[in-house]
């Protein structure tokens, strides 16, 4: 195997793992969608009076989403908070959705136990933050898409809320409901999730997207690397062989032109005479045959220079 050849076997070989790391499956598109609403609506359940006319108040606007409720702490009343949280699905259109994950940070944590699950289901209904209250409150379909134990504050907590997502892309929006799972009798618990208007830390949705397919199909890369890597290594080859064939027939017919003892060209560092004794070419300038080893007397042509 010639030195050329190898070259170019490792040049190919360079070529052709390249283009299948660039032909090999991209990685998934992903996107952090903030919240375009979130609140939270509050109602005494242990009674249908609304005494304190919880059901028909208004919490938007506010920076955080406050996830409570209060059990007999003060007579009967059972006062329980939902938080709403509304996102635009607008930049999933047309996309194939991998996955997508509810994501609330949680500024304050008051529980009677360690740890408590806070639920995430579906809200559906139209509903803006500025507007809604208990009473206007969008159905909450059961059970939950997921949960996520909390235990504590000043930490991010997600749910799994894919099939929500996927389902609602078409819509161009999704909303969530988030309220806790266990109320204890005579006890209050709390969990407050940072809002849009806390300025940071706002509710989001992560979403991973099948990457869009390319123009040109990922196979026709590596195809025609190794294509131009073909042509250029043949047309090579053949600019090599016209180079040396034109410098071979100059001379050749050169000799075969001179007479014997005749200088075959005016330079003499390239001309050619014949051997008196063996009859074969050998260069003008030498003074001894370089094949048979017979003296070369020096000629007219040689006398002359």
């Amino acid at each position: 195997m010639t030195v050329g050849l190898m070259r170019f076997l490792l040049v190919l070989a360079l070529l052709g793992s390249s283009a299948l790391s660039i032909a090999a499956a991209p990685a998934d598109d992903s996107v952090v969608i903030e919240a375009t609403d979130d609140t939270y609506v509050v109602a005494d359940v242990s009674t249908q009076d609304d005494p304190q006319g919880l059901r028909e108040k208004n919490f938007g606007g506010l920076d955080f989403i406050k996830i409570w409720y209060s059990s007999q702490v003060q007579a009967q009343e059972q006062i329980v908070s939902v938080g709403l949280v509304k996102f635009d699905l607008s930049a999933l259109k047309d996309r194939e959705v991998r996955s997508g994950h509810l994501q609330l940070f949680a500024q304050r944590a008051d529980l009677l136990q360690p740890v408590r699950l806070v639920d995430v289901s579906l809200a559906d209904g139209p509903w803006t933050q500025s507007d809604v209250t208990f009473s206007k409150l969008p159905q909450i379909t059961n059970p939950p898409l997921a949960s996520a134990a909390v235990y504590g504050a000043n930490v991010w907590y997600s749910w799994d809320v894919t099939p929500a997502v996927v389902r609602k892309a078409k819509d161009g929006n999704v909303a969530y409901a988030i309220g806790l799972r266990t109320l204890e009798t005579r006890g209050e618990e709390q969990v407050v999730f940072a809002s849009s208007e806390a300025g940071r830390n706002s509710p989001r949705l992560l979403v991973t997207m099948a990457p869009v397919a390319p123009s040109v199909p990922l196979y026709a890369l590596p195809i025609g690397i190794v294509v131009a890597a073909l042509v250029a290594f043949g047309g090579g080859i053949l600019l090599g062989r016209r180079r040396r064939a034109q410098q071979r027939v100059p001379a050749v017919s050169k000799a075969r032109a001179v007479p014997v003892g005749q200088v075959s060209v005016e330079d003499d560092d390239e001309a050619f005479i014949d051997c008196p004794s063996c009859r074969r070419q050998i260069p003008a300038i030498a003074d001894v045959c370089p094949r048979c080893g017979a003296r070369v007397p020096v000629g007219p042509a040689m006398s002359d220079r």
